[in-house]
């Protein structure tokens, strides 16, 4: 334990090792939902919980097995079906939940965002790291794989993503706008159509300044937990915007992939009641 050696009373050591349960990523949010809908099968928790993988999911049961709070029973072996449920210790950290809730609604209105900032250049990251100090809680990603582990274990509320970053296209496309997080791309200065197909909440062209940077990153935060569909529509014309800045009407008009995003454009219009708010949006940040 990370308490070893500290001069500690036994009750506060017995309480930093029930926090310890608590301190992954994904324990506290798979006891949770199995308080709230009962005992699941696999495949309805993976369903349940957004941005959690299989793999992921498997290991974090695991665990919580062995700590003795979640149990696993065998309805069937061919095909294999299963079920998880809480043990005895397991329900009984409802109590724990419902101290935390009450903590949180007290001494959580001014958390600090987290940001997590991902470009091949750890002069890049370290340069946006000391504009955003202070504002923000800020986490480094240099590689497409330290981008999807980071994003698996801790809590992000907005990624910035260089377009570049190497390994990006390894990474997996619901990580890149996640629907807990927002993500912001960056790319060239005359970015190619390919950028079309990476997803994100928003474009921006680099160099970005301080001052852009914060914005971006404060509109994200704004929109948080805004309808799906008003999200995707936002996100589109954020792309629209860029490209019809950088690149001429003809040009735009004879690109397939640019063609194709436009008729997504309208028919999510179309659909929508206030779309026009959401380019005011866009063309004022």
């Amino acid at each position: 334990m990370a308490h070893d050696g500290v001069d500690l009373s036994t009750s506060t050591r017995t309480a930093l090792d029930a926090l310890a349960v608590l301190s992954n990523k994904w324990h506290p949010v798979v006891l949770a939902v199995l308080h709230d809908r009962g005992p699941m099968g696999f495949n309805e928790l993976l369903n349940s919980i957004p941005d959690i993988s299989g793999k992921v999911l498997t290991d974090t049961l695991g665990k919580l097995q062995d700590a003795g709070l979640v149990e696993r029973t065998v309805l069937n072996e061919s095909p294999l079906r299963v079920r998880y449920e809480l043990t005895t210790a397991g329900t009984e950290f409802e109590a724990v939940f419902d101290a935390l809730s009450g903590w949180g609604e007290a001494h959580l209105e001014t958390a600090i965002p987290s940001v997590l900032l991902a470009d091949g250049d750890r002069r890049i990251t370290d340069m946006y790291r000391q504009w955003l100090d202070g504002q923000y809680t800020v986490t480094r990603a240099h590689t497409g794989e330290e981008l999807a582990e980071t994003l698996e274990e801790e809590r992000i509320d907005v990624v910035v993503i260089d377009a570049d970053l190497p390994g990006l296209a390894n990474v997996a496309r619901s990580q890149l706008s996640g629907s807990t997080w927002r993500t912001i791309l960056l790319v060239e200065s005359r970015p190619g159509f390919d950028v079309l197909e990476i997803p994100c909440d928003d474009v921006r062209r680099k160099p970005i300044v301080q001052e852009t940077a914060s914005k971006a990153i404060d509109l994200q935060l704004e929109r948080q937990g805004e309808p799906p569909a008003y999200r995707e529509l936002a996100a589109l014309q954020s792309k629209r915007s860029l490209f019809q800045s950088v690149y001429a009407t003809e040009r735009l008009e004879s690109n397939d992939r640019y063609s194709a995003m436009v008729t997504q454009i309208e028919t999510l219009e179309d659909q929508l009641e206030t779309p026009s708010e959401l380019q005011d949006t866009i063309e004022r940040s």
